[in-house]
């Protein structure tokens, strides 16, 4: 009885040892992905740039990990908008911005894509845009880091 309880606990450590070295893993890949993101990003004044994290998590399932930014516009950077957005989603007809709405510092309301400044009945200045380009940054550090990922979650790297 005493050797099956000693085989039980040796077992229990072995997956505890196990989980806990591809947590570690898992937590190089996230900080590979994470740097190269942020030598992907287009940068304005480095708030997006500064927003990329990453988190691991481990549930009774799996081990999770990602790379993310939680700023609001990060997705329309990576995606792109209006007539230039992936996979079409965009809005297809062109709109227009307030020049106050930039105001504090924001550059017009798009980095690639067509922008023209236009004045309504009062005078008021608007910029009319049609989107803006994708500028992807976290996928292709994904991407480019593939072979790195599989080596390092099978444990063949450090």
């Amino acid at each position: 009885m005493a050797e099956q309880q000693e085989f039980v606990r040796s077992l229990e450590q072995a997956t505890y040892e196990m989980i806990k070295e591809a947590t570690k893993n898992m937590e190089k890949v996230c900080l590979a992905v994470e740097r190269d993101a942020k030598k992907n990003v287009p940068v304005d004044n480095g708030t997006l740039r500064a927003s990329i994290s990453h988190d691991t998590q481990v549930t009774s399932e799996m081990i999770i990990g990602k790379v993310f930014s939680n700023l609001d516009y990060a997705p329309y950077i990576e995606k792109g908008t209006g007539i230039y957005a992936e996979e079409g989603n965009g809005r297809m007809t062109p709109w227009y911005v307030p020049e106050e709405a930039l105001q504090g510092g924001h550059k017009l309301p798009t980095f690639q894509g067509k922008v023209t400044p236009v004045y309504g009945k009062s005078g008021k200045k608007y910029y009319k845009t049609d989107g803006m380009k994708p500028q992807p940054f976290l996928e292709p550090a994904r991407d480019e880091n593939k072979k790195r990922i599989t080596r390092i979650l099978a444990g063949k790297s450090k």
